[in-house]
């Protein structure tokens, strides 16, 4: 097994967390994460721990790093690979689930309330909600161009998945069909110009596994099952190394322990912020759950103002 990330050095902290908690929890695994600017510096604090090598992308893609993931993936050779987000941390001991239990393909696929919200604005008037919009689905079709009936009526989420190097074919389709529906240039991670592609690299890959010949055949997310063994995911902003959210609080002790086990084997860590210091944890929760609170609130607005509609 290997892991793969990438990020450009805006992710050095998150990338820094990834790689300590995969030495910490997963010694026996390979990471490698592809970047585009690091420094040496940046490099060195991640290759410090053992099985964690650093390598540049090439020079010659100017598109974000997210719709570069296909192209680190097939940089790398082991019988499994795993990808995760940048802006992921191991939490305990994960190996007895990185295998899919298929033996082909594990990535957690959206239940139809979370496509719902995803694809709020996207929906004809009077649509049947909880899939993917039937315009969407027409543009997914033709752009693939191979099954005419989806597999599946929903989407992926492409922050951590884990796959046979048998279905590197259709990870290279992924990066085939990036070039050719996404833009050239760097959108950022959202390009709300493109609705189909929206969520950039993700929903590319959504309409492969709904579309394309090639898609393999999906499993169960493990990833995501245990309290005490998974993969904890910082999607949304701000990330922890910049303030901490509410839903992301309870990464707060795995944190400071993770940093606590990296200083204690002698290891070097990035300038730590104040979000990272065990003194600012009170400030930093009160900030967290004043913003949740008023998050929920404005939630709650926006579904009575919809229903009201």
């Amino acid at each position: 097994m290997t892991i793969v990330s990438a990020c450009d050095r805006n992710f050095i902290w998150g990338a820094f967390l990834l790689a300590a908690s995969v030495a910490r929890h997963l010694p026996g695994n390979l990471l490698h994460v592809f970047q585009p600017d690091f420094t040496t510096e940046d490099s060195s604090l991640l290759e410090q721990f053992p099985n964690v090598r650093v390598s540049r992308l090439s020079d010659d893609n100017p598109r974000n790093v997210s719709n570069r993931k296909a192209e680190a993936i097939l940089a790398v050779e082991s019988e499994y690979i795993a990808w995760f987000d940048s802006d992921c941390m191991v939490i305990g001991d994960v190996g007895p689930m990185l295998v899919p239990s298929n033996g082909e393909f594990q990535i957690r696929l959206r239940k139809p309330r979370e496509n719902e919200w995803v694809w709020r604005n996207h929906y004809a008037s009077g649509e049947a909600r909880g899939g993917v919009p039937a315009s969407v689905l027409e543009k997914w079709r033709g752009d693939v161009g191979q099954l005419h009936e989806p597999r599946l009526n929903t989407t992926c989420v492409a922050n951590a998945f884990v796959l046979h190097r048998c279905h590197l074919p259709f990870i290279r389709q992924w990066q085939e069909q990036i070039v050719k529906v996404l833009s050239p240039s760097d959108t950022g991670v959202v390009d709300r110009t493109n609705p189909a592609y929206f969520m950039i690299d993700e929903s590319v890959l959504s309409s492969l596994l709904a579309f394309s010949e090639t898609a393999p055949p999906i499993c169960d997310i493990m990833l995501n099952r245990y309290p005490m063994a998974h993969l904890a995911h910082f999607g949304a902003n701000p990330k922890p190394w910049k303030r901490w959210r509410s839903g992301i609080w309870y990464c707060n002790s795995h944190v400071l322990e993770l940093l606590d086990w990296v200083r204690s084997s002698g290891r070097k860590t990035p300038t730590i912020p104040w979000s990272f210091s065990r003194r600012n944890r009170f400030p930093a929760w009160l900030l967290a759950a004043g913003e949740g609170c008023l998050a929920s609130a404005r939630s709650a607005q926006g579904k009575l103002l919809r229903s009201i509609r």
